[in-house]
């Protein structure tokens, strides 16, 4: 069951691609509604049958962005932050080298837009939750990592 959404604010947090194909163009149909929690719901099924490591972080990132604009736009703050981080680690998970765009989305503005909407979440957070968010970073940024293989040299 769909969560209730909150009002329309008639301003989006990242003005998405013009023209996305397959199960993005629904993601970003209702991203332009402002519809986050449904945005979720439309790319959950994509991102759990991705086979390809990259594009499902992508999609996990995206999902969690839209989520932490959700979150905020319902007044919790904490859920809002912490779907954030989600968004950064994965998303910059899902990067090749050296890019910052991915399938027409310009990874660093989509998460400057999200930083953007939710830094009133940030700054009501106590050094604790602070804290705490750092940690959920560094933690997921440790479990996104490729890991050694034993008895493999790791990778140059």
């Amino acid at each position: 069951m769909p969560l209730p959404e909150a009002p329309p604010l008639g301003r989006l947090p990242f003005e998405p691609p013009p023209e996305p194909a397959g199960e993005l163009a629904t993601f970003w149909e209702l991203w332009r509604a402002e519809k986050f929690w449904a945005c979720h719901e439309a790319l959950e099924g994509a991102w759990l049958r991705e086979p390809e490591a990259g594009r499902k972080q992508f999609l996990r990132g995206l999902i969690h962005g839209a989520v932490a604009v959700f979150q905020f736009r319902r007044g919790n703050f904490v859920g809002a932050a912490r779907q954030l981080a989600r968004a950064r680690v994965r998303l910059r998970a899902s990067l090749p080298a050296g890019q910052s765009w991915r399938e027409g989305v310009d990874i660093r503005a989509f998460l400057e837009g999200i930083e953007g909407e939710v830094s009133p979440a940030l700054g009501a957070l106590s050094e604790g939750e602070r804290g705490g968010l750092a940690a959920l970073e560094a933690q997921l940024g440790l479990d996104l990592k490729p890991r050694e293989q034993p008895g493999r040299a790791p990778a140059a």
